[in-house]
C-alpha cells in the first residue's frame, strides 16, 4: 500500500492544483496582515510574519531532515530574501491602504514585468508581443484604480497604488529567482530560507522602532507565519515540478479568494473597475504566455 505522507501526496497532486492552494493560503495571510495593519506598522507585521514563519519552517526542516544548500546556495537565498523583505513591506503597506481585492489585482502585473527585468538583468531581448502585453497590462492597472469615490486622502491612496506596483515588480523578480532555486533545493528548504533571511533582516528594524505586539495578537501573528510558510512551500513545490508558464495561471485565482475575504471580513465589495482591470491584465498575461510558447515551439522545430 503506498505511503500517504505529505511528500507523496504532493508528488501525486497536479502542480497547478498545488499552486492554487498556495495562492489561497497567501490570500488568507493577506487578510490577516490587513487586520493587523489597523493596529501595527508594516515593519512589525512583516517581522512577526517572518519570525514565526522561520520557526514553523525550521521545525519542518528538522522533521524532514532536509539538506541545506552550500555557501554559494546560501548567498543566492540571502540575495533573494532582500527582495522578498522589501516586497513584503511594500505590499503590506498597500494592503493597509487599499481594499484587499484591489491590492491583489495590482500584484497581477508581476508576470508582465518579467520580460523587462530579464532585459535589464540578463540582457535578454524583449519580444515585441511581450512589450504589447506590458502596455495592455498597464492599461488594465489604470482601469483597476479608477472609480474609488470614497478614497478619502488622495495622496494616501496614491501611496498605496505605488506600493502595490513596486511590490509587483519585486515579486516578479523573486519568482524568477525562485524558479532557479527550486531546481537545486527542496521545497521545505527553500520555504525555510525564504522566511529565515527576511526575519534576520527585519528584526533589527523592529527592535529599533521599539514596538511589540500585544499578547492577545500573538496568535494572529503566528498564523501569518504559518500560512506564509505553507504558501511558499506549496508554490515552491509547484514551480519545481512544472514550467513557470504552466503554473502562473493559478496566481489569478487570488482575485476570487481576496474578493470573498474582503466581502466577508472587511465589508469590501470590489468595484466593477477592479474586475474589468483584472480581466484586462489576465488577457495581457495570457497573450504574453501564448507568444512565449509559440516562440519555444518554433525554436524546437
Amino acid at each position: 500500500m503506498p505511503s500517504a505522507s505529505p511528500s507523496n501526496l504532493i508528488s501525486r497532486t497536479p502542480p497547478i492544483l498545488i499552486a492554487v492552494v498556495g495562492v489561497m493560503l497567501g490570500c488568507i495571510m493577506d487578510a490577516m496582515v490587513k487586520t493587523l495593519g489597523a493596529a501595527y506598522g508594516v515593519v512589525l507585521i512583516a517581522t512577526g510574519r517572518y519570525v514565526f514563519g522561520a520557526l514553523f519552517s525550521g521545525a519542518a526542516v528538522a522533521v524532514a531532515r532536509a539538506r541545506l544548500p552550500g555557501a554559494a546556495g546560501m548567498r543566492r537565498h540571502a540575495l533573494r530574501a532582500v527582495i522578498i523583505a522589501v516586497c513584503s513591506l511594500l505590499f503590506f503597506n498597500c494592503l493597509s491602504i487599499l481594499p484587499i481585492a484591489e491590492a491583489t489585482v495590482l500584484i497581477f502585473c508581476a508576470p508582465l514585468m518579467i520580460a523587462p527585468l530579464a532585459r535589464l538583468i540578463l540582457g535578454e531581448r524583449v519580444r515585441a508581443m511581450a512589450g504589447v502585453a506590458l502596455v495592455i497590462g498597464f492599461a488594465g492597472m489604470i482601469v483597476t484604480v479608477q472609480g474609488a469615490e470614497d478614497a478619502g486622502d488622495t495622496a494616501r491612496r496614491l501611496e498605496g497604488v505605488l506600493s502595490g506596483v513596486f511590490a509587483a515588480a519585486l515579486y516578479a523578480l523573486s519568482m524568477v529567482l525562485l524558479r532557479q532555486l527550486a531546481r537545486n533545493d527542496s521545497a521545505v528548504t527553500t520555504a525555510f530560507l525564504s522566511n529565515l533571511f527576511p526575519a534576520v533582516y527585519l528584526l533589527p528594524f523592529a527592535l529599533w522602532l521599539g514596538v511589540a505586539p500585544q499578547p492577545a495578537d500573538l496568535p494572529l501573528f503566528a498564523l501569518t507565519g504559518l500560512t506564509g510558510f505553507a504558501m511558499w512551500f506549496m508554490l515552491t513545490a509547484a514551480y519545481a515540478r512544472a514550467p513557470a508558464q504552466s503554473v502562473a495561471p493559478a496566481e489569478y485565482t487570488a482575485l476570487i479568494w481576496s474578493a470573498l475575504l474582503g466581502i466577508v471580513f472587511f465589508a469590501e465589495t470590489p468595484r466593477w473597475e477592479v474586475w474589468t482591470g483584472a480581466g484586462v491584465i489576465v488577457l495581457a498575461v495570457m497573450l504574453a504566455a501564448w507568444d512565449s510558447r509559440r516562440a519555444q515551439q518554433r525554436a524546437a522545430a
